[in-house]
């Protein structure tokens, strides 16, 4: 997608909400951007009179509105849906058409579990890590003994592994990597689970852990240690600059360093709460 592209629609005054995605549009090129590299993020609860109302009445997208109504109506299903859009909103190139048409057929091919997966993961990347987590165990409450799910049983629990440790939850990130390592014995399970070990201090838990793994004490220093040299390059990072900026602004003042750590906290929140 390249160049200047022309708006086919009014731009909406009140955004739809794309709930599978936790996103706000405001327009059809908008969700067309997202669709590009996020398909796998919606899904059948996009097909509602809501949002064809929203169409409608927002962007003023009457005929596609009324088509999109009586392909629900036909029973035509997701794929057929997400074409209408594509189609009519005159910002994919025809090659473009051409390959989201092939995403939406391989969708058609997969089972739900393995779409679900995918957009898991898309969720993961996309740092919705709390989002991302209660979908693997959405998806592990589904999962069957054969091997092939029992390999990606491991998967999930290894990536929601990652994203317990993204949102600092070490000691669950730990339970979540042994999952993983004893499902699909991947060494990286291991290792991950080893250093996020690191970061807790409940010594019970680390001596089991080490125990359990035939760690010595000798290995899980050298670890702490390698831990801590990490730990020495985020003094470099901007969010520890900022954090050593309140300091000197607190020996200046202490009510501009009071309101500047009120909204440094404030964004930082906002933050977390956008791994949701």
């Amino acid at each position: 997608m390249s160049g200047l592209i022309f708006c086919s629609y009014k731009r909406a005054a009140r955004p739809y909400y794309l709930e599978s995605a936790g996103k706000n549009i405001y327009s059809i090129e908008e969700l067309c951007y997202f669709l590009q590299d996020n398909i796998y993020l919606l899904d059948e609860n996009i097909m509602t009179p809501e949002f064809c109302g929203w169409l409608e009445t927002e962007l003023q997208a009457v005929a596609l509105s009324e088509k999109l109504r009586q392909l629900m109506e036909g029973r035509k299903g997701f794929r057929a849906f997400c074409m209408q859009i594509i189609t009519d909103s005159g910002y994919f190139s025809k090659n473009e058409m051409q390959f989201l048409g092939m995403k939406l057929q391989k969708m058609d091919h997969q089972s739900n579990y393995e779409n679900r997966k995918i957009k898991a993961d898309q969720l993961m990347e996309r740092g919705k890590y709390l989002a991302a987590v209660l979908e693997y165990r959405n998806l592990l409450g589904h999962a069957s003994k054969s091997p092939s799910d029992i390999r990606v049983s491991g998967d999930i629990w290894h990536n929601m592994g990652t994203a317990y440790a993204k949102m600092f939850c070490f000691e669950r990130a730990v339970s979540c990597y042994e999952r993983a390592y004893e499902l699909s014995h991947r060494a990286d399970s291991l290792k991950a689970a080893s250093q996020a070990v690191c970061f807790l201090e409940e010594s019970e838990r680390v001596l089991k852990f080490l125990q359990r793994y035939h760690i010595s004490t000798q290995q899980y220093a050298a670890m702490k240690k390698n831990l801590n040299e990490l730990i020495q390059l985020t003094e470099a990072s901007a969010e520890f600059e900022q954090t050593a900026k309140l300091e000197r602004l607190l020996q200046v003042s202490q009510i501009q360093a009071a309101s500047e750590a009120a909204r440094q906290v404030n964004q930082w929140k906002e933050e977390y709460i956008s791994y949701k």
